[in-house]
């Protein structure tokens, strides 16, 4: 039997893939690693989707969300500011 334990560090079933200027393509995996990405790689220009992936990522973290709704809100994000690869 599979079983999948809900941790802060929970994993997305597909990454998400950005691009930040003429840098390689990276892969954020999780509520954590977005919310890491968002705080400090993000470009200038920020967002309503900008400040709604911000906060869910950090309540997925909390358990507050489900790390669906944050990578749902995490891509907006990337569409948002044009850094998805």
């Amino acid at each position: 039997m599979n079983m999948t334990v809900a941790t802060s560090g929970t994993r997305w079933l597909t990454p998400v893939y950005v691009r930040i200027g003429y840098g390689m393509p990276e892969g954020i995996r999780s509520s954590q690693e977005a919310l890491n990405y968002l705080l400090f790689r993000w470009p200038a220009a920020n967002g309503p989707a900008y400040e709604r992936a911000k906060s869910l990522c950090s309540a997925a973290i909390g358990h507050d969300v489900p790390s669906d709704d944050a990578r749902e809100a995490f891509v907006r994000a990337c569409i948002e500011a044009k850094v998805m690869d």
